[in-house]
């Protein structure tokens, strides 16, 4: 290689380091200098000289790339922009064709277990485009690249950033996968939308998914798998056929536009796929439920799958490593600014040299508590100063990415027969309530003790999500001294007692963990939510619930780190109405949340079952009626908030000793409750509390 050559290769991996990612340029360069012998040898082109750092000039290396790629005037201007551009039909069929013979060829040399593993091998396309980039901006001095915010979440080019990758179900459990694969094509079914070139937004095709649904809830999932797979998925796009949602088998490149196939019986939404491997991969995680998932947000898993394909070893702390360098990456600073590569590398470096000097497992480590201690431990230590300044802020960054890592097992499912058969509510009900819950995304149960609010909300989020999962459920309940230290952050003593410490409070923490999901819903539930003074909770954060101001970031007060509340978190508050020492919400609180009572449910066709189950229905029933009948007067006198609720009568003990327990709930929770309500005509509460015990004492 000429002197000239070795210092363009320099300035290569120099540039490339500054602009595209830490090792990307030392990447990219070893294939640089003998691209056109690859492409020789490969069939791809033998007019190009061997070395392409020969290439010294923008102009004589643009005719060179447009003759590979296709890429006209007009794409260069984007892709010299930063901006991500697909790349055209014809050259997916080259840059798929170079990686199947870089594999071949390593093969055959020994230096590679199998033919079709294209693990490590970097794509044409980015080498390409990455020495095009670098030569325009040697040309032009005076111009700088507009550097990607998460441009660390490629992870140094081992992701190809001009296509999309899709996670993606052929039917339910996989049961179209044969015939997708041995056809090569990928299908979607909804097939009664006919042929999505008639569509002009996404918002047409809703509006027709919602007229096919059997209930109230806003297909917005549906219509983005819809929408996605007819105008997102191009050539070149790289897709993983799952089965369930821990196990994919297969992946391929799509290689042609979306297509309305009238020929097939189902699934009639196509793209031609070039599947390239087909198999059995277990996950270690699992990912979302729903059928197509862009996954360019998770480079690390996309790593981690493709090395699975390729049979490679996985290294469950490199993997670890990588998905934390990508967290970082997205970490916005006091200065509104993300991370920069730099700042990642020290902090991670500084984390595997606390690991090595202190003998002790950060990463890998879930225990909060034990990092906080490794934390104290290494700032106490005066004698370790290899990352003064540094080790501190890494360990708490870490603490944060494990707080708000989303948990990844397999859940119990739940379906909306499952929620009728268990909650007193009617299907309509049902459905509206889940309506104005997606709509509005913040939403309070109304209603009095006893009309199961706290039993509701926690199944509503479950009939959401559709599976019974926990980890994305928050339960809190507010009090008079509840503040916005204890919700939002604030200073509080730390466990040793020395001093104060600035600690996330569990709003902050949940709303992380959500925004690091956002494929999945999460709900926090707040309950006794107007026992707190709610203005004064929330803070800054009243503004950034509202539906259409998600997404949007403001300064936390102690901190002042940028936080924003993501699309799809939920909020769920109770509200008692019987309690009169409890102030009314404000108004600017009121019109960010929507209000939905809920009231006695002793007409509901399943508590009416639920009370023929146990035993002695009838004298509960009669218990029932009186009670029915107080809720009337009660209703006239007091308001529809102060009725006695039908959970008195719901739990286990009523089914091992119906009459005791009855006799239990009227003496020692309804009646003292009625002394409260008319606590200034105690004859009037006497006589119901008479009429109660005569249901089972007789006249």
């Amino acid at each position: 290689m000429s002197d000239s050559m070795e210092v363009r290769k320099q300035q290569y991996k120099d540039w490339a380091k500054d602009n595209l990612g830490e090792k990307t340029g030392i990447w990219y360069a070893p294939y640089l200098e003998k691209l056109g012998s690859l492409l020789n040898r490969f069939g791809l082109g033998s007019s190009y000289f061997e070395n392409f750092f020969y290439y010294k000039t923008f102009d004589e290396f643009k005719e060179v790339y447009q003759k590979i790629t296709g890429d006209t005037d007009s794409s260069l201007s984007e892709i010299l922009k930063g901006k991500r551009k697909n790349y055209t039909k014809e050259f997916v069929e080259i840059n798929e064709t170079f990686k199947q013979q870089y594999a071949k060829m390593e093969y055959e040399n020994g230096t590679r277990s199998q033919p079709t593993n294209y693990g490590g091998i970097a794509q044409l396309g980015t080498i390409l485009r990455s020495y095009l980039k670098f030569l325009f901006y040697a040309d032009n001095p005076e111009k700088t690249y507009p550097k990607k915010e998460q441009k660390t979440s490629s992870l140094d080019g081992q992701v190809d950033d001009s296509v999309n990758y899709w996670v993606y179900a052929p039917g339910d459990d996989a049961r179209l996968w044969e015939e997708f694969y041995s056809s090569g094509v990928m299908g979607l079914g909804w097939d009664f939308l006919g042929d999505l070139e008639q569509y002009e937004n996404r918002t047409n095709v809703e509006k027709v998914i919602s007229k096919h649904r059997n209930d109230d809830k806003r297909p917005t999932n549906d219509s983005k798998a819809v929408w996605d797979f007819y105008k997102e998925i191009k050539p070149g796009d790289i897709v993983y056929a799952k089965a369930g949602v821990k196990r994919i088998v297969g992946r391929g490149v799509v290689t042609g536009d979306y297509y309305f196939d009238n020929r097939v019986s189902e699934y009639k939404h196509r793209h031609t796929v070039d599947w390239t491997s087909k198999g059995f991969w277990d996950l270690r995680e699992q990912v979302a439920q729903k059928t197509l998932t862009n996954f360019n947000d998770y480079p690390d898993f996309i790593v981690y799958m493709d090395q699975l394909i390729n049979g490679e070893p996985i290294n469950e702390k490199t993997h670890l490593i990588n998905e934390f360098r990508v967290w970082l990456s997205q970490q916005v600073q006091q200065n509104g600014e993300l991370l920069n590569d730099k700042t990642i590398t020290q902090k991670i470096s500084s984390l595997k040299d606390i690991e090595k000097e202190f003998n002790v497992l950060i990463f890998g480590e879930t225990d909060t508590e034990a990092l906080k201690n490794i934390k104290e431990t290494v700032l106490n230590d005066d004698s370790y100063d290899r990352y003064k300044g540094v080790s501190g802020s890494s360990i708490d960054y870490y603490i944060r990415y494990v707080e708000s890592r989303p948990s990844a097992v397999e859940n119990e499912s739940y379906s909306k027969e499952d929620f009728l058969s268990e909650v007193f509510i009617n299907e309509d009900e049902l459905g509206k309530l889940q309506s104005v819950l997606q709509n509005k995304k913040n939403l309070i149960l109304k209603g009095a003790p006893g009309v199961g609010k706290t039993f509701i909300a926690d199944r509503l989020a479950y009939l959401m999500m559709e599976e019974k999962d926990d980890s994305r459920i928050q339960m809190i309940q507010f009090h008079q001294s509840y503040s916005y230290e204890d919700f939002i952050e604030g200073y509080r003593p730390k466990a040793d007692g020395e001093g104060f410490e600035l600690k996330q409070g569990p709003f902050v923490k949940f709303a992380r963990k959500a925004s690091r999901d956002p494929e999945r819903e999460y709900f926090f539930i707040i309950d006794e939510v107007n026992r707190g003074n709610m203005s004064k909770i929330f803070g800054e954060l009243m503004m950034l619930i509202e539906t259409d101001k998600r997404g949007k970031s403001v300064n936390l007060l102690y901190s002042n780190e940028k936080f924003s509340v993501p699309s799809n978190l939920y909020i769920i508050g109770m509200m008692n109405t019987a309690d009169r020492s409890l102030a009314l919400l404000d108004y600017a609180l009121r019109r960010r949340f929507s209000f939905y009572d809920i009231a006695p449910a002793f007409e509901n066709s399943t508590f009416l079952d639920y009370i023929n189950s146990i035993g002695s229905p009838v004298m509960v029933q009669k218990t029932i009626d009186t009670i029915k009948s107080l809720n009337k007067t009660i209703t006239e006198e007091l308001g529809k908030g102060f009725q006695i609720g039908h959970s008195y009568f719901v739990s286990d003990a009523f089914t091992v000793d119906a009459e005791s327990r009855l006799v239990e709930v009227i003496e020692y929770e309804i009646i003292p409750q009625l002394y409260e309500y008319w606590f200034d005509d105690e004859e009037k509460a006497e006589v119901w509390a008479n009429k109660l015990r005569a249901t089972y004492y007789g006249e």
